[in-house]
């Protein structure tokens, strides 16, 4: 299941810059780079995307000074915390077949196995070429890969969810190693890790370029905005979505998963309501520490030579097709905003290219003028952005199953583990095949003329060429990519294997 995962050589390379204006610099001079991350925010909710009723005007800045993809998507996970392996996908540029699962997985595996890993991570790679790299925020992997790939850490969140007030944070460098953990009690987890961007901004003062990685925990629960941005959004002034339902209509993968059980089953219209206008507010309270971090880069003289991303690291259904987290492969949680700002980078332009989250690490080489690392998998959207190809992909595929250790190791669980789903989006239509136990269920869109998946047309004799060419075009990106769902089988066959997952008991 994991190849070729040592880390190759990594040639360091110079390159001309385009200023904004199209006409070469004067000097060979390398464009910093600032990604800005949060966690759990769903495609669609930045203001001036007109999707949905939330407050973003730093984001929207973003969007009007950029290149903004609208079909853009993480692939998937194996575990309930989706976050996870999104991120490892994010750092390396490889699909997580490809991915130790003691990385994206640490819960499954002993203290001294976690986080193990030779793969070459973007901060690693571009600290070799001459960055000075920084980060702050959540980082759900481990330390092994912050230790070889950031110049600088501060304020660390090490893990996967927390409070919002009082998060506890660690710093490091090379010199010091890691601090001891400390907490802020009256700030917002956002502020802490604006605060942080915001210093290394003030005090950098070398001729090399930065990267900087920026990841919020926010707006994942538990969802606790300070006042001021909760009072933005009344509940019982929000719309709930027409894709709402009291329950999913047929039992899936890790349907009674903690995420699942933030709120009673039925799901009701108020409760919903409710839970909208909380993640609107914490929207809206990140969005708020993004704009300090671009107004510190403003005022470092440094944005015209900076190349900017945003993204997250996943969605949520927040009460879309009865559910509320992350673990299917529902529009609402696999869609992800993707911008990209900076030199050459077109303004006010947004592209239906279908893009990956993942495909960041081979974007940012292109964009930077550096050699792709044979390592890496996905693709490099810089044709895309400069206008030079409409797309670099014909389709893509979505996945997502239980932890097959929860099955595979004996434990007893509540949460209705096993199962899985595997889908495949082409044009203008989307196959989700779900698998639970002895049944297999599919479902086919058309997302130009149903976006919110309502009307399944698999039964339609008139779209049975379609259906047929989609499971091809889904069996066919299984193999390539290296995924070791078997669609034949029950639940994809992924609970009958231990060794495929490469894990040891914890005992």
């Amino acid at each position: 299941m994991v190849e070729n995962l040592k880390r190759i050589a990594i040639p360091v390379l110079a390159f001309t810059l385009f200023g904004c204006d199209g006409v070469k610099t004067s000097q060979v001079e390398k464009p910093n780079i600032l990604f800005l991350f949060t966690d759990d925010q769903r495609h669609g909710t930045i203001g001036e995307l007109q999707q949905e009723l939330v407050k973003t005007p730093n984001l929207d800045r973003l969007v009007q000074a950029g290149t903004t993809f609208t079909n853009s998507y993480i692939l998937g996970g194996a575990t309930a915390a989706v976050c996870s392996p999104s991120r490892a996908m994010l750092m390396t540029g490889r699909h997580y077949f490809n991915i130790e699962p003691n990385v994206y997985a640490q819960f499954a595996f002993p203290k001294e196995e976690q986080g193990k890993s030779d793969l070459l991570t973007f901060p690693e790679y571009f600290k070799a070429n001459g960055y000075t790299t920084f980060a702050t925020g959540k980082q759900h992997n481990g330390s092994i890969w912050l230790e070889r790939g950031f110049s600088q850490i501060k304020s660390a969140f090490l893990g996967g969810m927390t409070t919002h007030f009082g998060t506890k944070v660690q710093d490091y460098s090379p010199e010091t190693g890691w601090s001891e953990p400390y907490k802020q009690v009256d700030k917002f987890s956002s502020e802490v890790f604006a605060d942080a961007a915001v210093g290394f901004l003030a005090n950098y003062k070398q001729d090399n370029p930065f990267l900087m990685y920026v990841a919020f925990t926010a707006p994942h629960d538990p969802r606790t905005a300070p006042e001021e941005y909760q009072d933005q959004y009344p509940a019982e002034s929000i719309e709930v979505p027409d894709n709402f339902m009291p329950e999913h209509p047929f039992e899936i993968a890790d349907d009674k998963i903690r995420d699942e059980l933030l709120a009673p089953f039925p799901r009701t219209k108020e409760r919903i309501q409710q839970e909208i206008a909380d993640y609107y507010a914490m929207i809206t309270a990140t969005d708020a520490q993004i704009g300090r971090v671009l107004k510190a880069l403003e005022e470092s003289g440094k944005t015209e030579n900076t190349i900017i991303v945003f993204s997250g690291d996943n969605g949520l259904a927040l009460g879309q097709h009865g559910l509320l987290g992350k673990q299917n492969v529902y529009e609402h949680s696999v869609g992800v905003p993707l911008v990209f700002c900076g030199p050459n980078i077109p303004q006010n332009t947004r592209v239906e290219a279908l893009a990956y989250l993942h495909d960041v690490f081979p974007t940012l080489c292109g964009l930077t003028g550096l050699e792709i690392p044979e390592s890496v998998q996905t693709k490099d959207l810089t044709p895309v952005i400069k206008g030079e190809a409409e797309s670099v992909r014909s389709s893509m595929m979505y996945a997502y199953n239980s932890w097959p250790g929860d099955l595979l190791q004996g434990h007893s669980l509540k949460h209705n583990p096993g199962g899985g789903h595997r889908a495949v989006r082409k044009g203008d239509h989307k196959l989700i095949v779900s698998a639970k136990h002895d049944v297999f269920t599919y479902q086919l869109f058309n997302l130009k003329n149903d976006p919110l998946e309502l009307n399944n047309l698999v039964d339609d004799e008139k779209y049975t060429s379609v259906r047929e060419d989609l499971l091809q075009e889904l069996q066919k990106l299984i193999d390539e990519t290296g995924d070791p769902a078997d669609l034949s089988k029950n639940e994809f066959g992924l609970y009958d294997n231990p060794e495929a997952y490469n894990f040891k008991n914890k005992e």
